[in-house]
């Protein structure tokens, strides 16, 4: 027993490396005034290239823990299995885990066909506005997770504005945004349906049954923190 939990201990802190090991993605690059011609396109194809290999090192990862939890299974007595459980818990409500459930998904789209949508500093601002408000009322309603274009929002997601686009934890986006929320579908929707009402942006709400909502694709650091050890102070 002892030798199988030092493997697997081996096991979780490789599976969290490659966890750890995140590509940025360089989406914005396709936004900038690239000079077309072959330079251009070699470039752009190399983007397309570590994007692919980005998505699969993703899917590699997915499969390697779905086999690390079958593992957990097999080895786990009744206090390993509550330190899992414990770990799995905080895991998800920093967003470091990948998760589903019921709930509802806000689709928004520019109203009109207009290229002040892209380009008017005041519309940009208003659609970040919007996107922070209504991530804080999904809060409010008891949301158990959210995303923005696949994109998980957590307590050190920054939206800001970059150029003619969003920054979102590091990554590149834009309109139309699907924002996935899991929790009580009743309580989610009561408190966004009145933003259907609006006159700058097309927004629907459906609520649905079975929603994924990826984990957090980036590593936060503390340079400054450190956790306190009882006995220590």
């Amino acid at each position: 027993m002892k030798k199988d939990k030092i493997i697997f201990f081996i096991i979780s802190t490789v599976l969290g490396v490659l966890i750890g090991f995140q590509f940025n993605t360089v989406d914005s690059v396709r936004e900038a005034n690239i000079t077309p011609g072959k330079e251009g396109e070699k470039l752009i194809s190399e983007i397309d290239k570590i994007n692919e290999e980005k998505e699969n090192l993703q899917e590699e990862i997915k499969e390697r823990s779905k086999v690390l939890k079958k593992y957990e299974k097999n080895i786990m007595d009744k206090k390993t299995k509550g330190l899992i459980d414990e770990v799995e818990k905080y895991k998800m409500l920093c967003g470091y885990e990948e998760v589903e459930g019921p709930g509802i998904i806000i689709d928004i789209n520019d109203l009109h066909d207009d290229s002040l949508y892209y380009s008017d500093d005041q519309v940009l601002i208003e659609k970040k506005e919007l996107l922070t408000f209504i991530v804080n009322i999904l809060r409010m309603a008891g949301s158990e997770a959210i995303s923005i274009n696949d994109l998980r929002i957590t307590a050190y997601t920054e939206i800001e504005v970059a150029g003619r686009h969003f920054e979102i934890n590091g990554m590149s986006t834009n309109t139309p945004f699907s924002i996935k929320v899991i929790g009580n579908q009743n309580d989610l929707y009561k408190i966004s349906e009145t933003l259907t009402d609006d006159e700058y942006f097309d927004i629907k709400i459906k609520k649905m049954n079975n929603i994924t909502v990826p984990k957090f694709n980036k590593v936060i650091e503390f340079k400054d923190a450190e956790p306190i050890i009882e006995g220590t102070k």
